[in-house]
């Protein structure tokens, strides 16, 4: 993966995040898809970080020939945002959950 552009990694990075933000909250609410996810992998967040890591690589192998721009700061300021706006998402879930609104 060498020769793969910054901009393909910063694609698929975003992808994989907005999987595990997704999985994670569907995998709460619909025990159906939890139970689905573990008996793939025997623990449903195994078979989100399995899957999350086929993700990334066939994300970036569809992406390798982009271009990169002069200056990555957007791409891994975009990369920040997507993770912190992911992270406060499963954070508000859990907590309205734990909070019994959900």
């Amino acid at each position: 993966m060498k020769n793969i552009p910054v901009k393909a990694f910063a694609t698929a990075t975003h992808f994989v995040i907005w999987f595990i933000v997704t999985a994670t909250v569907l995998a709460e609410v619909f025990p159906v898809f939890k139970n689905f996810l573990a008996s793939m992998f025997l623990h449903h967040w195994v078979a989100k970080g399995d899957i999350a890591i086929i993700l990334f690589l066939v994300v970036s192998l569809l992406f390798s020939r982009s271009k990169d721009p002069e200056d990555i700061s957007g791409l891994v300021k975009g990369v920040l945002a997507s993770t912190l706006i992911g992270a406060f998402v499963i954070f508000a879930f859990y907590l309205e959950h734990y909070l019994g609104a959900v």
